[in-house]
């Protein structure tokens, strides 16, 4: 998590979903930051119901009250993040390695809830909701540079230069038809946000929003 207080109608709160550019975002915005939340590590990655649990009142109380800043986070293609995250893992040093695991059976046990299986924790849909809906007010598509570094260049007020890091390997995974569908249909509420983001780039005024549903295996 990293806060960023600018003054009246500029403070923001950006929100670090995994997969999506996250170290980048972190590196550019830190200087302009009040505070940046990332040791233990898995604070970096507080999702949206630990935010709304455990950082709205306290921020509330040291002057920032809940409508005076935006919860902002980025967002990526579904099966693209889950892609990225096989690519990632797919180092023989990395802790959860997928080294000689196709993206066919990665995918499959993702959707299965393999606990066995080096597969990510966790969803995207889950990591923006807090008591059955979505609790961030705007969404940016990780695949529109133009639009969100323009959003936080202005929030900021100035221009700012963002680093790709974190880059994982190029090879690509493929999926047979069958499991597209299959990954796709378990994406559903994931897409649901995506096709939001799909014309502009990004999604303000989402929070309340109910997502789609998966259906039941």
């Amino acid at each position: 998590m990293t806060f960023l207080g600018l003054g009246p109608g500029r403070d923001f709160v950006l929100l670090a979903l995994p997969k999506t550019a996250s170290t980048a975002l972190e590196r550019t915005l830190t200087p302009y930051a009040t505070e940046v939340v990332g040791s233990p590590p898995a604070q970096k990655h507080l999702p949206a119901r630990g935010f709304v649990h455990t950082r709205v009142e306290q921020l509330s109380a040291d002057g920032h009250p809940r409508e005076s800043y935006e919860l902002v986070t980025m967002f990526r293609e579904p099966i693209e993040w889950l892609e990225s995250w096989w690519r990632y893992r797919g180092r023989e040093d990395a802790r959860h390695s997928t080294a000689g695991m196709s993206f066919e059976e990665f995918a499959l046990s993702y959707v299965s809830g393999d606990d066995g299986a080096p597969i990510p924790a966790g969803r995207p849909a889950k990591f923006i909701r807090a008591q059955g809906s979505v609790a961030v007010d705007r969404i940016f598509s990780v695949d529109r540079p133009d639009v969100w570094s323009a959003w936080f260049a202005e929030r900021v007020g100035e221009p700012l230069a963002f680093e790709r890091r974190n880059v994982s390997s190029t090879g690509r995974g493929e999926l047979s038809p069958a499991t597209r569908e299959r990954v796709e249909a378990w994406f559903a509420p994931e897409y649901d946000v995506w096709r939001r983001l799909a014309d502009t780039g990004e999604w303000a005024d989402a929070r309340g929003t109910k997502l789609a549903k998966r259906p039941h295996s």
